[in-house]
């Protein structure tokens, strides 16, 4: 066949457009060929990962043919080539809808875990249903064409086959030239003749520009390390691709409606404001995308090119030595940061300060303020990092301070000399968060009135104060200027549940906090420089001949602190200040470091010390630190929560590290839908037999639950408290034991004894199967019945360590007597644990909270908030950790809330005196004492929000206790 030759003409095919029995089998054929394919490369690549078999040849077939149509384009122009049908186009319509419907069936069988619901099922079934279309009105030819989308596909597939690393610049300009500028173009020009594939097109390029969005992120992000081109070059090629796209979408636009609109009738208007709001639509997701990759991609990658992020600590110290009570003999591990807050611990004069942090830019700041105090006179020093004088610090760097430099240091200050030019007061990424919010203030001549000592707080800011107070109000900004702070957007999510209480300390910060005298923090960023009276404490003329004395007890570390306690040595430290940098990390990471920590810390003086953006404790391991919320009002402001706590008696760090077996369960499709169905048959039975229900799901219980209920693997592994070893263990509603895979190594290393309690005979028969395979049947014992029947608890022991309750208090109707049961069947000093669905907490009211009561009540599961107040209320337990998240239902946009709770039983006697230690105060993590604090937004929250439902509310959070044992 010659190219150039025009294709073949279906004129003479039956005009009744249907599926022939030619076409039946031209499909079937195919369908043949794929289970052909699959299995030839399965046997040739052996246990290379399968899924990538059946796309790598259906894209290769397509995008030959998609090239082929696409000369033809060129050739013969788009209306000519898409308007007629081809013998080509139709089999390979047939040929696509093959390949969908066998990946899917063969995927099911050979590849379960790749077939996603989204990007599997809905992905297939759509473009089977866009090919049937086109088949049935004769428009095969256009998507021949389309298939020139199929090419980054090939690509992409051809090294997944062979294992290996993708060309990710290639693939990612591929993938937007193809499935993004030429997928816009033709969709729009199709949409002349067809509402359908319009729409249908639009469907498919919103997906193709978030998979665009995802490489652009992963793109970025890996390129921070790599030499090959500068990461500015990459943002250039970001930003001219989205640029580009925004103007062929705008004229792909502008060509539909001039061209099918021309008349511009007065019924057309709905049509074209339609297409307007479409256009408005996919500018919001490039929008997304730059704000998505600005927020993944700054810090980090201000810390990968070894750029200053912080020039000042934004933590008050002040408040540190409040009840950190530094002395002589302590060993000091702190986080560098812009050197600030560890000059000032040196002013107290400790033993020794280890100053860690994964940026070395951060090190080489403090390096320079270390040699600028050996080599300097205190009028010098001041001169540079008080008011940044540019002339003071050329003079003296070569001819002192260079020599003291470490080489590292010595090459990125030779090569950064203007940030004191420019005034170091604004450098780095905080430095520029200071100049676009202190811009309105300066406009208003704020700086100068603070200079001459004026009072500007409250109201007397003016027009200008009152913009900056209106930006920083809303939270849709936040994101965009917390990175430049130094913000990750995983921590700005602490406080994103109840914004309210942020917003209230704001207020309070700029109105009252900022301007009291002494608060050097915002003097100096709304100034520009500091004042001898006002700057901080290592600043201070009469603090500089004992830093002097002292410069040789700062060591730094660049690395994680976790790494340096490690390297530190068991039982070395005495203080652990880590500032706030465990808000943005994942339970895992936070497990891992704090065992490090935990272990470096000296058993008897040791104190861990923490500040959090969020109003309570925010992770469960650092909820069974037990420490203490430090009350004080510091000059910052931005942290709601600030706690301290000696090293943890009864804990064993090692356990918070274990694993389980790492095993993931899914279901197929068709799985899920059994369960389904067996659910909705279980909700509209009038005789609700459990056992009969759980029996009907088989295997594909677990399955289908996985992803039903949220976060078991947190709830197991880090809400547990396995650091204190338990020895006995009661699982109520064990289910198939699935909770027990998230735990397997913390069981045989405590050689916890477990009980598993269930109703359910047929779960009970898996569960002994999973026990038997996992190699636990010497500690674990099974026991079916009812939690609350008598003949069950006397085969239970009268009191154990620890028991668990997982997604089944919700389906339990006397949920009273079963959480007294399991209460008493706690020892002193034991722990009760939960983890269930709940109505979220402030708006039980609300239509979504009473639609997922409902939907939910039909497969017996109700839910209660009555269950966290009973708890709440219980004076013999003492709340370890609490807190709500939500999590998706399948196959569902539906959002329920569920919560974690942890527990230590103590005695009433013990209770009396927690009371009258922490003399009255409710075991909250949120400070009551200031105007402004969190826990006084979050009361008049609370009060708002339960106005509607009734009945008074109180957040049970993880419980901050005084300790007994001194912390000093």
């Amino acid at each position: 066949m010659v190219l150039h030759h025009a294709p073949l003409l279906m004129k003479h095919f039956s005009e009744m457009i249907a599926f022939s029995q030619e076409d039946m089998m031209i499909l079937g054929l195919n369908m043949l060929v794929c289970i052909v394919v699959f299995f030839i490369m399965k046997s040739i690549r052996g246990s290379q990962t399968h899924s990538w078999y059946l796309t790598f040849y259906a894209s290769f077939v397509s995008s030959f043919v998609g090239l082929y149509f696409g000369y033809h384009l060129l050739h013969d122009g788009f209306t000519s080539t898409i308007s007629n049908e081809t013998v080509i186009s139709r089999y390979i319509a047939l040929f696509f809808i093959g390949y969908c419907v066998m990946d899917l069936v063969v995927g099911s069988v050979h590849y379960v875990e790749e077939i996603s619901f989204e990007d599997g099922w809905i992905h297939h079934l759509l473009y089977i249903t866009i090919c049937y279309f086109l088949l049935h009105h004769e428009m095969t030819a256009f998507f021949a064409v389309a298939l020139i989308e199929e090419i980054p596909v090939v690509l992409l597939s051809f090294f997944e086959v062979r294992n290996k690393q993708r060309p990710s610049l290639l693939f990612g300009v591929l993938y937007f030239l193809t499935r993004v500028v030429f997928h816009t173009v033709l969709i729009y020009k199709v949409g002349q003749f067809s509402h359908f594939v319009l729409f249908s097109g639009m469907v498919l390029l919103t997906w193709h520009v978030k998979v665009f969005q995802k490489w652009v992120r992963g793109y970025l992000m890996r390129s921070a390390s790599r030499k090959r081109m500068k990461y500015r070059h990459k943002m250039l090629i970001m930003l001219s691709m989205l640029i580009a796209q925004v103007l062929v979408h705008s004229y792909a636009m502008w060509d539909l409606v001039t061209q099918k609109y021309e008349d511009h009738h007065q019924d057309s208007i709905p049509v074209i404001a339609l297409h307007g709001a479409i256009f408005l639509y996919f500018m919001t997701l490039f929008g997304v995308m730059i704000h998505d990759v600005y927020c993944q991609n700054f810090i980090m990658t201000s810390i990968g090119k070894k750029k200053i992020i912080y020039n000042i600590s934004w933590e008050d110290p002040a408040i540190d030595h409040k009840v950190m009570h530094m002395n002589e003999d302590d060993v000091v591990l702190t986080i560098s940061s812009a050197g600030c807050n560890v000059l000032d611990y040196l002013c107290e004069g400790p033993k020794k300060i280890i100053a860690v942090d994964m940026n070395a830019a951060q090190l080489h700041t403090l390096e320079l303020k270390l040699a600028c105090i050996k080599a300097l006179t205190w009028e010098q020093f001041f001169a540079i990092w008080g008011r940044s004088d540019y002339k003071v610090f050329i003079a003296v760097y070569k001819s002192k301070l260079r020599k003291l430099l470490q080489a590292e240091t010595a090459e990125f200050w030779d090569a950064n000399t203007h940030l004191f030019r420019d005034n170091f007061m604004y450098a780095g990424t905080s430095g520029l968060m200071a100049k676009i919010l202190c811009a309105p203030l300066w406009l208003a001549g704020v700086h100068k009135r603070i200079v001459s000592g004026e009072d500007v707080g409250g109201d007397r800011g003016g027009f200008f104060f009152w913009c900056t107070m209106k930006i920083c109000s809303f939270t849709t900004l936040w994101s965009w200027i917390a990175p430049l702070g130094g913000v990750p957007i995983e921590q700005l999510n602490l406080v994103m549940r109840n914004p309210e209480v942020f917003v209230e300390r704001l207020e309070e910060v700029l109105t009252t906090r900022m301007w009291k005298r002494g608060n050097y923090f915002y003097y100096g960023y709304i100034v520009g420089e500091f004042s001898p009276t006002c700057c901080p404490r290592y600043l201070e003329k009469k603090n500089f001949k004992s830093l002097k004395e002292r410069t040789d007890r700062v060591e730094l570390f660049h690395g994680t602190w976790a790494d340096a306690a490690e390297k530190e040595g068991p039982g070395s430290i005495t203080i652990a200040s880590l500032l706030d940098s465990m808000d943005w990390m994942p339970h895992q990471m936070i497990a891992e470091n704090i065992s490090k920590v935990v272990t470096g810390m000296d058993k008897e003086r040791g104190r861990i010390y923490w500040r959090c953006f969020g109003d309570r404790v925010h992770s469960p391991v650092l909820g069974h630190l037990r420490a203490n919320l430090v009350p004080d009002y510091d000059r910052v402001g931005w942290y709601l929560t600030t706690f301290i706590g000696p090293t943890p008696e009864n804990y064993e760090p090692k356990m918070i590290t274990l694993n389980g077996t790492n095993r993931s369960i899914s279901n197929t499709i068709f799985d899920d839908m059994l369960v389904m169905y067996a659910m909705a048959s279980h909700g509209l039975s009038s005789n609700k037999d459990v056992k009969k229900f759980y029996k009907s799901q088989g295997t594909r219980y677990d399955g289908f639950r996985e992803a039903l209920l949220p976060h078991r693997d947190v709830f197991m592994q880090y809400v547990v408290p396995w650091t204190k070893m338990p020895k006995t263990w009661i699982s109520v509603g064990c289910g198939t034991a699935r909770d027990i895979e998230f735990v397997t190594e913390h069981i045989r290393e405590s050689k916890t004894k477990v009980y598993l309690c269930d109703l359910s005979d047929a779960l009970l028969a898996m569960a002994k199967s999973r026990v038997k395979a996992l190699g636990l049947t010497k500690q674990v014992v099974f026991i079916e019945g009812d939690i609350n029947a008598a003949e069950t608890q006397k085969k239970l022991p009268a009191e154990v360590d620890l028991v668990t309750c997982s997604y089944c208090l919700t389906m339990i109707p006397p949920w009273r007597e079963a959480l007294n049961t399991m209460k008493d069947l706690v020892a002193p000093g034991g722990n009760l644990c939960l983890i269930d669905f709940t109505l979220r907490e402030g708006v039980e009211d609300r239509w979504d909270q009473r639609l997922y009561k409902w939907w939910f009540a039909h497969d017996g599961v109700y839910f209660n908030r009555a269950h966290v107040d009973f708890l709440e209320q219980q004076r013999d337990l003492e709340t370890v950790w609490y807190s709500e998240n939500e999590g998706r239902v399948p196959y569902t946009p539906f959002m329920p809330t569920h919560y974690m709770y942890c527990a230590e039983k103590i005695s009433i006697e013990k209770k009396k005196t927690n009371n009258r230690r922490i003399n009255g105060r409710s075991p909250s993590p949120t400070p009551r004492a200031s105007r402004g604090s969190a826990a006084s937004s979050a009361k008049k929250t609370a009060t708002k929000k339960s106005g509607s439902g009734g009945g008074k509310r109180r957040s049970m959070s993880p419980t901050p206790r005084r300790n007994t044992r001194r912390t000093q």
